[in-house]
């Protein structure tokens, strides 16, 4: 998350200072950072949830076969 958020940051900085438009690009691509960063969390959250579940699914399915 925080490396979208610099990503974003240093975007806008570096097309503001090219551009001349300070700070409308620095604000614009640092907010497209944050959101890009919460969006890999989500992602992130959402694959190990999966996988926690599938890990449950499993345990369940070797209790059932054992007894």
């Amino acid at each position: 998350m925080v490396a979208a958020t610099f990503i974003g940051f240093g975007m806008g900085y570096y097309l503001d200072q090219w551009f001349d438009t300070k700070p409308w690009l620095t604000m614009i691509f640092l907010v497209l950072g944050i959101i890009a960063g919460f969006r890999n969390v989500y992602i992130l959250t959402a694959r190990e949830l999966r996988r926690q579940k599938r890990e449950e699914q499993q345990l369940e399915k070797d209790r059932d076969a054992e007894g």
